[in-house]
């Protein structure tokens, strides 16, 4: 009985330690399963709400929905533009795609295309598999429709809820489209590089075909490319500079205005091997095309097309979608790709900061340029307007050193278009090679550039015309020791055509082999305005050239160009003024020397003019108190202040060049910073912005072209908030403006002053680099900043006049501009205050200051409170001289001959013999060091004898004869005595 029990309890100890097994696994399988359904519930509800935050499509409008235009509004809401399609993009139907390009678009990216509802679930799990297996995203899974909902909808953010809406989108698409419609929507909007969008556009942009003359191994290159459109191109675009000996050339191709070369891209052939195999693997083509395609050389094929890019309208709107494409990317992280897919397709609503009134005043002006600017009857001028040019004895321009700049039309192409190539520059060898040594050609590593030719236009303008290069490939021709073309026998056996020789003797290219297509040309000299409001940094009007017919493609608002003195304000006099100099301070402009000795730097006028304040050192533009006043800050105080108004960036991506860019050509130097001759230039765009800091007291704001971007469902998907800066004080700025201000009314830049008597101010500053290639005024009014620059596109050509021509030009636009706007002045800062100093000395006038013998030099002078001077003038002093030799005069100087002066004390004296004898023009009022030596102490004795001596004679004379009137009658009387 004990036994039995015993075994009883071990058998029920066992079942209850059975059933408590059961019960933790029924628990954590409960636990499992509610966790589940949590999971579940959770990740439905995330599933659900992304979801809900896609867009409402209607797929059945999916090709009007691929050209979905935006537009760009001015300041008012005004529609000034509706943005066309920049991308080349030419839809076909699908039945005039070739089924061997649909089925490679198919079996490399959606083998199951036919079968799927618009997910791969089978996909999706091959791709994660692959990904666990290298631990990395090694295959994408998104189906042909997917991508479509992305290219359509979506933006390519590689997010979980991008993903979503995508899968889910696509489900849509399918549910009301066939695949036939999904598949040429898709094939009519894929990217495919170097700009083109679509099968057709591909074609054309590799093979210089139409889609339906494609191969099979052409159709499976062009698909490969879908992987990484940036990476596998089947050519890239170099500057031809950059082209290296190991690239393989295959043509030019003309972008915006700039011609590249087009070299072969290896990469992609890998690729394109890949998608012939995935399309004989699924069956697509036979065993024999397949081999057939692998051999056939895609090299050979590529001929670049031309590029023909729409939509290039005004300047400033080409602004506004460079700024707007930049931010996309910036801001917003999209792929280049995507934010010129987002511009150009995305139906956005851009709000420029244009004042339309104030850009048709602008262009109004440019259309009248010459008008403006010329005085005179134009048909009697035989030359071109505004140039200043020289020509060879055959007409064609050329530059200082007689090197021709621009060649005479007829010189360079006869009248059907032939390149002329003179008899002599040539000669053919006995293997039939062309051998070419003639400065019409410039030989680069991998093309040969034809110089560029001249017109002139009715309105007597000089027009630029830019011609290509030879259409020869590296295999054509090779370059002797002695810099000669040698263009191969074989190559001219193959093109008969390529040249034929004249009676002359006059080798002449066939235009076949060269591009000329720039028959309008550019005129010369070119011109670019900005107008903004300093305030908010709203751009308000930007031209960017002048008489531009077509595509505006190169704009020169944008584009740097030696700023000459209009640097003064910004690099020198604006730092100068926030670190405790005044515009009283007295800069002495007498001869200066570089480091090795040499006199430097030359003033605009001839010689030099002695002392002078800070004013008028501005005033007068002259460059040895620019010199002098930023060699007293210092070059690093320059550079920080220029890196304030946007001018050095942090990011080094600017035009500046720092000395650890380059040692040897750099900007960090008194003749960059003090005068302008900087490596690279400024912009017309930095130069307005930066004389807006001065305008609003020292605070610069960032120029912006747009205030708010709209989604195509009004949503703000971007907003422009300029960046500001506090540059210097505001009392500083206020004094660089009244500066500035005098500048205009009473010194070199009174041609700048608002016409019909506006009573309006105007402060601004002259700039003319050397030889007058680039002019420039920038100024301001109580309401706008405005910067002209006036130039040649080849600098080596010149302007008969200086910065008198962009001051009026600024002008004549800021005139329009402000007609009918109220009088209105620069607000006075309240820790300013006023004194009447002495031009000479700086400090407290005296009466003598109003009595220098060149005139009244006292002035009214602004000063920030604690920086005025308090000693008065000891510069001017009086002395007497004698006027018969100007030396000081003694004691012993005749009293009529001495007369009181006013001179000028220096401090230290100027000796001229330290100067090779050279004087400023102010040396001759100096105060005499030299007392009178021609009236001493024993002339003056002297005098006083022949004084008595005549005296006593003229006595005695008298007398005598008033004693009788014979010499008799005298000499009795004597002897009666």
């Amino acid at each position: 009985m004990t036994q039995e029990n015993t075994g009883k309890k071990k058998k029920t100890k066992k079942n209850k330690n059975k059933n408590r097994v059961l019960s933790v696994l029924r628990f954590i399988i409960l636990f499992i399963l509610i966790a589940g359904f949590i999971a579940a519930g959770i990740v439905g509800g995330y599933v659900l709400a992304i979801i809900k935050t896609a867009p409402e499509i209607d797929p059945t409008n999916i090709n009007d929905f691929l050209n979905q235009n935006s537009y760009i509004l001015d300041q008012e809401g005004n529609i000034i533009e509706k943005v066309l399609a920049v991308e080349n993009r030419t839809s076909v139907s699908l039945d005039q795609i070739p089924e061997n390009l649909q089925y490679a678009f198919i079996s490399i990216e959606d083998e199951r295309f036919i079968d799927h509802i618009g997910v791969d679930f089978r996909g999706i799990l091959g791709a994660l598999v692959e990904d666990i297996k290298t631990r990395s995203a090694a295959r994408g899974a998104s189906t042909i429709t997917q991508q479509l909902a992305r290219n359509m909808y979506l933006s390519s953010e590689k997010k979980l809820e991008r993903k979503i809406k995508e899968a889910y989108l696509a489900i849509q698409i399918e549910k009301q489209l066939t695949k036939d419609q999904i598949l040429e929507a898709y094939l009519n909007r894929i990217y495919l590089g170097q700009g083109a969008y679509g099968v057709q556009e591909a074609a054309q942009t590799y093979f210089s075909k139409d889609v339906g003359e494609l191969s099979i191994a052409e159709c499976a290159a062009i698909a490969g490319i879908t992987q990484s459109p940036h990476r596998l191109p089947l050519y890239k675009l170099y500057y031809p500079d950059d082209v290296d000996d190991n690239d393989v050339v295959v043509g030019q191709v003309d972008v915006l205005g700039t011609r590249y070369t087009a070299v072969f891209n290896p990469e992609p052939i890998e690729r394109q091997k890949v998608v012939l195999r995935k399309m004989y693997d699924l069956g697509h083509i036979t065993e024999e095309e397949y081999e057939a395609a692998k051999k056939e050389d895609i090299q050979s094929n590529i001929k670049p097309g031309k590029r023909e890019l729409m939509g290039i309208t005004s300047y400033f709107a080409d602004y506004v979608k460079t700024q707007v494409l930049n931010d996309l990317v910036e801001v917003l992280g999209y792929s280049k790709e995507d934010a010129e897919k987002e511009l150009y397709t995305g139906g956005l609503k851009i709000y420029s900061t244009m004042d339309l009134s104030i850009q048709q005043k602008v262009e109004a002006a440019y259309e009248n340029f010459g008008g403006i600017l010329f005085k005179g009857d134009i048909d009697k001028v035989k030359g071109p307007i505004i140039v200043d040019w020289s020509a060879d004895k055959n007409g064609n321009i050329i530059g200082d050193d007689k090197k021709i700049v621009l060649y005479k039309e007829s010189n360079l192409i006869d009248e059907n278009g032939n390149l002329i190539i003179d008899a002599g520059t040539y000669s053919i060898t006995e293997e039939g090679n062309l051998v070419i040594k003639n400065k019409k050609l410039n030989i680069y590593p991998k093309t040969i550039d034809i110089e560029d030719y001249y017109t002139i236009d009715e309105g007597k303008n000089l027009v630029k015309h830019v011609v290509g290069s030879l259409a020869l490939i590296k295999e054509n021709y090779s370059v002797s020791d002695n810099k000669e073309l040698i263009i191969n026998s074989s190559y001219l056996k193959d093109t008969k055509d390529f040249y034929t020789v004249n009676d002359n003797g006059t080798l002449l290219i066939n235009p076949k082999y060269f591009q000329n297509n720039d028959k309008i040309g550019v005129v010369q000299p070119q011109s670019a305005t900005v107008i903004m409001d300093y305030r908010t940094g709203e751009i308000k009007a930007l031209v960017g050239g002048r008489d531009i017919e077509g595509s505006r493609l190169f704009n020169r608002a944008l584009s740097q160009r030696q700023p000459g003195s209009v640097i003064k304000p910004i690099a020198v006099y604006l730092p100068a003024l926030d670190n405790g100099f005044t515009a009283a301070d007295i800069i002495d402009d007498i001869p200066h020397y570089d480091h090795t000795g040499t006199l430097w730097p030359k003033n605009w006028y001839t010689g030099y003019r002695g002392l002078m304040t800070l004013r008028e050192s501005v005033e007068q533009s002259v460059n040895v108190s620019s010199v002098k006043m930023l060699s007293n800050i210092g070059i690093d105080v320059s550079k920080e202040y220029l890196g304030r108004i946007g001018i050095i960036k942090e990011s080094g991506k600017d035009s500046f060049v720092t000395r650890e860019e380059n040692r040897s050509t750099n900007d960090e130097n008194l003749s960059a910073l003090g005068l302008g001759g900087m490596t690279r230039g400024l912009t017309p765009m930095e130069v307005t912005a930066a004389f807006g800091a001065i305008a609003n007291n020292g605070l610069y704001v960032e120029p912006i072209a747009y205030t708010k971007v709209l989604d195509r469902y009004d949503n703000v998907i971007l907003e422009s908030k300029p960046q500001k800066v506090k540059v210097a004080s505001t009392e500083a700025s206020y004094i660089m403006s009244d500066i500035l201000k005098s500048t205009v009314s009473s010194g070199l830049a009174g041609r700048a002053k608002l016409r019909n008597n506006l009573p309006i101010p105007v402060a601004g500053k002259t700039g003319t680099t050397q030889d007058k290639g680039d002019v420039w005024f920038a100024g301001y009014t109580p309401y706008y900043v405005a910067g002209v620059w006036i130039g040649n596109d080849s600098p080596q050509i010149k302007m008969t006049t200086g910065s008198s021509m962009a001051s009026e030009f600024w002008s004549y636009i800021m005139t329009e501009v402000h007609e009918g706007y109220e009088s209105k002045n620069f607000s006075v800062p309240e820790n300013i205050i006023t004194r009447q100093i002495c031009k000479v000395s700086g400090k407290l006038a005296t009466d003598l200051c109003s009595h220098d013998p060149r005139g009244n030099k006292v002035r009214n002078e602004i000063f920030i409170k604690g920086t005025e001077p308090t000693e008065e003038c000891d510069a001017h002093v009086e002395a007497s001289i004698d006027t018969s030799n100007g030396k000081l005069a003694t004691e012993y100087c005749p009293t009529e001959l001495i007369q009181s002066r006013v001179f000028i004390k220096r401090d230290p004296p100027y000796n001229p013999e330290e100067h090779n004898g050279i004087t400023p023009s102010d040396y001759e009022f100096t105060l005499p060091t030299e007392e009178c030596d021609e009236h001493t102490e024993q002339v003056l004795q002297e005098d006083e004898d022949w004084w008595f001596n005549w005296f006593d004679y003229w006595f005695n004379n008298e007398n005598s004869n008033s004693n009788g009137n014979n010499n008799e009658n005298t000499d009795s009387n004597s002897d009666g005595d």
